[in-house]
């Protein structure tokens, strides 16, 4: 199964739009950790799952979603509610109570992989206004539960592959 997972576009559409025209064809969902400042009623909310971010003024998207595809649940959250910047504790918390092995999130604009008692917290950086970088990232992530492994492989906007960032995990 594989997914796109974005975070933190502040508003410009135009990466998600053609992240979105290269992939519609081999990715079967798509993940938006918040902070889009899109309406609820955006056309690319047909496809992209969202949560409410600290800068979104729409009120119609939630604090955390529960993705669930193909026998698959993953837990959604832009972090700023979760104390993402200290630690991954309340979001651990949450993934615990929902049973999730999987926690998207955003927030920091950073991209990061971190797995802690068997919960794999993946932050994609920001598509467009990155704090590490130049350019903005989001990723591609393939899951397999019959092998139970994770490639996660990091893009920057311009689709160039981030080896320093692409790594594969068991869950």
């Amino acid at each position: 199964m594989k997914l796109i997972i974005v975070s933190d576009n502040h508003g410009d559409t135009y990466y998600m739009e053609e992240i979105l025209s290269i992939y519609e064809n081999e990715v079967d969902s798509w993940i938006h950790c918040g902070d889009s400042e899109m309406k609820e009623n955006h056309p690319l909310w047909q496809n992209y799952k969202t949560v409410i971010g600290n800068m979104d003024y729409a009120t119609g998207f939630e604090l955390e979603r529960l993705v669930e595809f193909k026998e698959n649940k993953f837990l959604v959250v832009h972090g700023h509610k979760h104390a993402v910047k200290q630690s991954n504790e309340e979001m651990k918390k949450r993934a615990k109570e929902e049973g999730v092995d999987i926690v998207f999130f955003g927030h920091t604009h950073i991209p990061s992989v971190e797995q802690e008692d068997g919960i794999l917290f993946i932050n994609p950086g920001s598509l467009t206004q990155p704090r590490d970088r130049n350019v903005g990232t989001y990723l591609l992530m393939d899951l397999d539960r019959d092998s139970e492994e994770v490639s996660l492989v990091f893009y920057d906007q311009n689709h160039n592959k981030l080896e320093e960032l692409s790594a594969s995990y068991s869950l």
